[in-house]
């Protein structure tokens, strides 16, 4: 039997980690971190990909160190335990950023993990949560590419979409940003693919 191919999922606290793997795994089994309880450890979870079983490990505790410079020593130590201990070997990275929260932290996250994996051998690929009110989704990335470009950040795929629902409609079952949800579902799984 082949080996799942798996995908470390990171980004800082509060970018929509968990909620982006409870829509991918399609229910409820990821809660945002508590930094009181095991604030560096990591966990999988089990994805259908167009039929393929993968592996999305969710990276805990990405915070910025001392002098918000460079990642937390704890946070350097999980990443390091995660990837030695993904043995079939590591397949992508899914960077994941708040779009509302894009700050100059993301280089030196983006950076920490192309060292801590030791080069850019494994492909890195950007999602943009949070615009379930941008319309189209995609124009966010229009918008904010080249400021990527400029602070040397280069991806081998992208996905702006949401990882929430939003309020359930008055007239109707289902909720404001069904549609959007779905589309988003899709665009990561394809990244993913």
């Amino acid at each position: 039997q082949p080996s799942r191919p798996n995908v470390v999922l990171f980004g800082e606290r509060g970018a929509g980690k968990s909620s982006l793997i409870n829509m991918l795994v399609g229910r409820d089994v990821s809660s945002p971190s508590n930094p009181d309880l095991a604030p560096f450890a990591s966990r999988g979870y089990a994805v259908d990909v167009g039929g393929r079983e993968v592996v999305v490990w969710d990276s805990v505790g990405l915070q910025k160190g001392e002098h918000h410079d460079t990642l937390s020593e704890g946070a350097t130590r999980n990443l390091q335990g995660l990837i030695q201990n993904i043995h079939s070997g590591l397949n992508l990275l899914l960077f994941c950023v708040n779009a509302a929260r894009v700050s100059e932290a993301l280089g030196i996250n983006y950076d920490a993990f192309y060292s801590i994996i030791g080069g850019k051998k494994v492909p890195i690929v950007l999602v943009v949560t949070g615009l379930e009110d941008k319309d189209p989704m995609e124009g966010w990335w229009k918008e904010n590419e080249a400021e990527f470009k400029r602070h040397g950040l280069t991806f081998d795929g992208h996905a702006c979409i949401t990882t929430t629902r939003g309020k359930p409609l008055r007239d109707g079952p289902g909720h404001r940003h069904d549609e959007q949800y779905e589309q988003s579902k899709l665009a990561v799984k394809e990244l993913i693919k």
